[in-house]
């Protein structure tokens, strides 16, 4: 028997097959655009089907529940790992722009569907009190393995197909936790529902903080490696500069969710966005002759600032809801996320096709400044209203599926059922059970 509170056995597998995904990604993120760029495909055009992915990715959240409901989870997984499996190996034959987008569009929605099925798969196997702990180990596996698959790509030749092998047989491989070893299943995850309109009444400022995530960060992965091109980097420097990327975004998360514990998190937003305007500013001016060290470091800030962003914008969203409106906010805001992610490739990369390789950092500078100046005007409207936030301890969730957002354990106890000291949200829940419509906590919105 697992001592008290100790972490079930059961999240290996789910964990395990996670951290071979994770690497598959890893390895083709920075690859696919120095590939296609050496297939002779402009930066815009590499943008574009960048864009196919994600896009893919947007569809699977919102549709892969009709495919995994009539066969279940295992049988789901095994279709989705096969189906990424096969699209991943035929980018070695695929040479024409409509094949291409069109594979990684199939990447894109089957990644959806995996991230929906071990996500649903994790949430049923812990208890409410050992989700914040389980999330963390998630979270840590998710960006680790990431990490790790884009350093195994210093040496591999773009142009062959070993890295694509190694995606591949790392997305199958992912298959053998889930599917052949006895793991409980749990019940089908439900689709929940996107109120965008109500995500903004409820905080602007978190909606305009996930879509800026969305529309820089998920943009400087296909734009990185191609600037990196640019200015005169080989691929060895390249693969190194867009790791520090996903580590700076893993590993500073957890001091800033700390500061933005301990601070007004709109206050937290503004010095994030000043932040970025920062070290985009000093991008903007470097070139070959920067020394590797500096370089890195920014691109590591850059990586923690902007996904930053996204976390802490959840965080300051659901201070300003009631717990029964948590999901379904979490999940809009993983929505704007998406469509920023799907719009950001494209412009990043017509940025430096048709200006400079630098314009890109230009381009961050622009939108950074203008979600910046916007959450100053809302904290000074804020302070001429009466607003009571309840606060949330910050928790980092990876931009995957909306079925993450299942796992939140805010004012809950063992039992699943809100916490004493969370009157109003059960109050709130109450209401809703009866027909009746939530009454939001605050007078204001941010």
């Amino acid at each position: 028997m697992p001592a008290a509170g100790a972490i079930p056995w059961r999240v290996a597998p789910p964990l395990v097959s996670t951290a071979a995904t994770m690497l598959a990604a890893g390895v083709l993120s920075s690859l696919l655009p120095l590939r296609f760029s050496a297939m002779g495909l402009s930066p815009g055009v590499v943008g574009l089907i960048a864009t196919a992915e994600a896009l893919g990715f947007l569809v699977g959240c919102l549709y892969a529940h009709r495919i995994i409901a009539p066969v279940g989870l295992e049988r789901a997984y095994a279709a989705f790992a096969g189906m990424k499996a096969v699209a991943i190996l035929c980018l070695y034959f695929a040479e024409g722009i409509p094949a291409l987008a069109l594979l990684r569009f199939t990447i894109g929605l089957n990644a959806a569907g995996l991230a929906i099925i071990v996500e649903s798969w994790l949430n049923a196997l812990v208890p409410n009190e050992q989700r914040g702990r389980v999330l963390t180990i998630y979270v840590l596996v998710y960006g680790l393995f990431y990490g790790a698959g884009q350093l195994v790509g210093q040496n591999l030749n773009v142009r062959g197909p070993e890295f694509l092998f190694i995606a591949g047989i790392a997305t199958i491989l992912a298959l053998v936790p889930m599917v052949g070893i006895d793991v409980r299943a749990p019940v089908l995850p439900q689709r929940v529902n996107l109120e965008i309109l109500k995500a903004l009444r409820t905080s602007p400022a978190s909606v305009l903080a996930c879509l800026l995530n969305g529309l820089i960060l998920t943009g400087f992965f296909t734009v990185g490696p191609l600037f990196g091109v640019r200015i005169g980097f080989d691929q060895q420097h390249i693969v190194l500069l867009m790791a520090c990327v996903s580590l700076g975004g893993l590993f500073l998360q957890w001091p800033i969710g700390y500061i933005s514990d301990k601070i007004d998190r709109l206050h937290a937003l503004i010095g994030l966005g000043l932040g970025i305007l920062a070290v985009a500013a000093a991008l903007v001016t470097v070139d070959r002759q920067t020394p590797f060290v500096l370089l890195a470091a920014l691109f590591a800030i850059f990586g923690g600032l902007a996904e930053s962003l996204y976390a802490v914008g959840v965080a300051h969203a659901n201070d300003r809801a009631v717990m029964a409106d948590y999901v379904a906010l979490s999940s809009t805001l993983l929505f704007i996320w998406a469509l920023g992610a799907a719009i950001g490739p494209t412009t990043g990369t017509y940025a430096i096709q048709l200006i400079a390789p630098r314009a890109f950092f230009a381009y961050v500078i622009a939108l950074t400044l203008a979600f910046t100046v916007f959450a100053v005007w809302r904290l000074y409207r804020r302070k001429l209203d009466r607003v009571v936030e309840v606060r949330e301890e910050f928790l980092t969730y990876p931009q995957t599926s909306p079925e993450i957002y299942a796992w939140l354990p805010y004012h809950r106890d063992a039992s699943g059922e809100p916490a004493a000291g969370d009157a109003r949200a059960a109050d709130s829940t109450a209401q809703l059970a009866a027909g009746g419509e939530a009454v939001p906590p605050t007078t204001g919105a941010t």
